[in-house]
């Protein structure tokens, strides 16, 4: 037996301990339980603008990545990426949606859409705008909502 480390796995070790991962937990639940979904916004010329990147697991809506252009943003395009990806959630039968968030991004939002901070990690990532020889922190906040 021996270990390799890399900063750089390929998409191949990637797949390889995902398709390990999946063939133990056949055992368990039903391999239909993990669903991919996305929502995007697009302009006229299909380039997208805004997006949310998540699964749909058992009953958990899991949101990976929310983004939405500067443009946009303040016209309650983040607003509609969720709500579509709750009702996409809900008619595949989920009934909770979790999603994670730095202090730096959208807390408030998310708040504002229902989502109650359950679990905080403090001191997670350094802050890059602290002045030099002062130590700053952002903390990495996970948020859930009960759907329906």
């Amino acid at each position: 037996m021996k270990t390799r480390i890399t900063a750089t796995p390929s998409f191949d070790d990637v797949e390889a301990v995902k398709n390990g991962l999946r063939e133990y937990n056949k055992n368990y639940i039903p391999e239909q339980s993990f669903k991919e979904l996305a929502v995007f916004v697009e302009d006229d010329a299909g380039n997208k603008t805004a997006g949310l990147i998540a699964e749909t697991v058992g009953k958990y809506l899991m949101i990976k990545y929310l983004w939405v252009a500067e443009s946009l943003r303040g016209q309650d395009c983040g607003t509609l990426l969720i709500r579509q990806a709750e009702e996409q959630a809900i008619a595949r039968g989920c009934r909770y949606a979790l999603v994670d968030t730095f202090s730096f991004q959208a807390r408030p939002f998310y708040e504002r859409l229902g989502y109650e901070c359950k679990m905080t990690l403090e001191d997670y990532i350094e802050d890059t705008r602290a002045e030099k020889g002062v130590e700053a922190s952002h903390q990495r906040f996970y948020l859930s909502k009960r759907l329906g």
